[in-house]
């Protein structure tokens, strides 16, 4: 009819049409580390590209290649996605991994005493791990003071920030404790071998080092077969096999 405005039943006249300024905002990038040259584990310049993926320079957000070295066959994101929020549903999955490596550790040493979580951040692992060893006394060492905030709510006795291989920590904590766990954390370093090395130094002769991988499809923090020889080098003996993400190794007397 003359004078009247036609508007179309599945319009709201309640809601104002999304325009551009209005629409959902896209996530930003996440951010990346620099991209290597060389393998972080051996130092080879002999990189091959095990999975192009769409990562940063192919102008995706999410995800980064992965590269395989030739010679040590270590296998990493490059450029690693520097670690942030994660979707609870990835919480959850860490959680329950968390269960299964403590429970791995509990086979092979029952009763420790005293129990170092390396990269602890908000110390989920030593909360989790707790359930199953009850009279151990748990600390933590991260690179942020997100430890100390773990240790205010007592999920560790003792925090530190820093890096094992920071000289004033290496010789405060050397021989200190029946456990030390890198869990998801070799593959976040620079330098993973000096990492594992320090980790070493602050076990006790007989003590149990844990390494385990959260989520294996992200990056392994070096290849099995590299890692168990890494350790039987160091003077330790391999309690695990070379399959799978996870390896629990014991300091032998003659371990440095």
């Amino acid at each position: 009819m003359p004078g009247m405005s036609y508007v179309p039943a599945y319009v709201s006249c309640r809601e104002p049409l999304v325009s551009a300024t209005s629409a959902p905002s896209v996530p930003p990038v996440p951010p990346y580390g620099p991209y290597r040259e060389d393998c972080p584990w051996c130092g080879s310049r002999r990189l091959r590209a095990r999975l192009r993926g769409d990562g940063p320079r192919q102008g995706a957000p999410h995800r980064s290649p992965v590269e395989r070295c030739a010679d040590c066959r270590h296998v990493f994101r490059n450029p690693p996605l520097t670690p942030g929020p994660e979707h609870p549903l990835v919480r959850a999955g860490v959680r329950f991994r968390h269960r299964l490596a403590a429970r791995a550790l509990y086979r092979h040493c029952p009763e420790p005493e005293s129990w170092l979580d390396v990269g602890t951040g908000d110390a989920e692992f030593p909360r989790t791990a707790r359930t199953h060893f009850p009279y151990t006394a748990f600390d933590g060492l991260d690179a942020t003071h997100r430890v100390l905030r773990a240790r205010a709510v007592e999920r560790v006795e003792e925090a530190f920030v820093g890096r094992l291989t920071d000289p004033h920590i290496a010789a405060r904590l050397r021989e200190r404790y029946d456990v030390v766990s890198l869990f998801q954390y070799l593959e976040r370093v620079v330098d993973p071998r000096a990492e594992l090395r320090a980790a070493l130094r602050v076990l006790r002769p007989g003590g149990h080092l844990l390494v385990d991988v959260a989520d294996p499809r992200r990056l392994l923090p070096v290849h099995p077969l590299g890692l168990g020889a890494e350790l039987v080098a160091q003077g330790c003996t391999v309690l695990t096999g070379s399959r799978g993400h996870r390896v629990v190794a014991r300091k032998d007397g003659s371990a440095p």
